[in-house]
């Protein structure tokens, strides 16, 4: 399942989830198992968790959770030998588990994430792996001082695409950067739709624990059940979507983070009190090259009010240079010059990238570079490199510090748009 698939087809009461098959061919299993846990069994927790299970040497044995019929459906898809939770704190005390998937609402990630790490877990984090960018700090100390492996759950930066969009940028082929477009759209739904599960009460849903150090709120299944329209509990459309693209870009370029960022948005629809984040922003990021010799800028969108558009910027975004343009895709890399395309040597040092497919000459001035279509997908290949740092110390492609510069300025784009002011 991809991310825009999910996103799409996500109801606020929950999402069907299916488990991909495991790539054996692509991974020896060890002897040893990593013993995992999951922490959040939402939609995205849900999703997570079936992608860790296709790597070999993962092994889940425990779930925790705050609304107790996701408990339930833990032991019906994943097996009854699981130890189920809603305390996360009775999870990190367990010696047995080696690493937490955490997968909660974002105003829980720094604090679990802290804990995990203080208590001796291995941590992978969805993202933003922070809610407020002062968290920042405490989060790369605690992952400093533990020595465990930290990965934040942006999947893109493990893509092939991505791997292939970062030695072409290097190799000078559409010249020096100067602009990155990326869009997000998707169709709005029924005002007034939220019908809240029928097991939805204060007997099955720690609603304490749901609100931990948010603003207290009287017993309300919505602000659970769709946390990411809600400024407590989410970072709006820039960290559910922005961060995703933003991760790819310092991946790509080695930016850590920009200089200024200005955006705008607005409820425009869902004025029915089903949230307090925009259903439409729009962000313009100002960014410095590491060698600080160019710089370029970046223009998000994201509109949940469009259902024709189709885009998905995660995956699909364009990088313009003086010489050209790189449309960047998790498969696959299409440039288009001025000029004929200049590739000599560049399918040779492609070919030293695991998962490079082939290099196809569209025409003089537009070459695509694809990954092999046996490879894995992103998700896999993310999970995978979390376990395989966890395997043999080492880091891993997403660690806490990478996050948190691709976090914050996803935050600094939600923070500009609430402030009205450029930050």
């Amino acid at each position: 399942m991809n991310r825009r698939s999910f996103i799409n087809n996500l109801s606020v009461c929950g999402a069907s989830l299916t488990l991909s098959p495991t790539l054996f061919s692509f991974t020896k299993a060890p002897e040893k198992k990593i013993r995992f846990a999951l922490i959040g069994k939402g939609g995205m927790g849900s999703a997570d968790c079936n992608t860790a299970l296709r790597v070999p040497q993962a092994e889940l044995i425990a779930v925790c959770d705050i609304y107790k019929p996701r408990l339930a459906a833990a032991k019906k898809e994943w097996g009854e030998h699981l130890k189920l939770e809603s305390n996360y704190k009775n999870i990190l005390a367990d010696p047995t588990i080696d690493a937490v998937i955490i997968a909660t609402p974002d105003h829980w990630h720094q604090r679990i994430a802290v804990d995990a790490l203080n208590s001796g877990k291995h941590v992978y984090c969805e993202k933003p792996i922070i809610h407020k960018r002062s968290e920042a700090k405490a989060l790369i100390k605690a992952q400093k001082q533990s020595g465990k492996i930290f990965q934040m759950g942006t999947q893109g930066v493990s893509s092939v695409g991505i791997q292939l969009a970062k030695v072409l940028l290097e190799s000078g082929i559409i010249g020096p950067l100067n602009f990155v477009d990326a869009r997000f759209s998707s169709a709005p739904g029924m005002l007034n739709s939220f019908q809240a599960p029928a097991e939805a009460t204060p007997t099955n849903l720690w609603w304490d624990q749901f609100i931990g150090e948010a603003p207290k709120q009287a017993f309300t299944p919505q602000r659970f059940f769709a946390w990411r329209n809600w400024s407590d509990y989410g970072t709006g459309l820039a960290g559910d979507l922005f961060v995703h693209v933003l991760a790819s870009i310092h991946y790509i370029t080695g930016c850590k983070q920009p200089k200024k960022v200005y955006s705008d948005g607005d409820i425009l629809y869902y004025n029915d009190g089903s949230r307090d984040t925009p259903d439409l922003i729009y962000s313009l990021f100002d960014y410095t090259m590491p060698d600080e010799k160019s710089h370029f800028k970046v223009s998000l969108g994201a509109n949940v009010l469009d259902g024709v558009s189709k885009q998905w910027g995660s995956t699909d975004f364009s990088m313009i240079g003086l010489k050209g343009t790189m449309r960047v895709t998790w498969d696959t890399v299409t440039i288009k010059t001025h000029g004929t395309v200049n590739t000599e040597g560049l399918e040779e040092r492609l070919a030293q990238l695991p998962g490079f497919g082939a290099m196809r000459k569209i025409s003089d001035y537009e070459v695509q570079f694809s990954a092999n279509p046996e490879y894995p997908d992103a998700h896999f290949l993310h999970f995978q490199n979390f376990f395989h740092a966890i395997r043999d110390k080492s880091e891993s492609v997403a660690p806490v510090e990478f996050g948190v510069y691709a976090s914050s300025a996803a935050l600094m784009s939600f923070e500009s748009q609430m402030k009205k002011q450029i930050i």
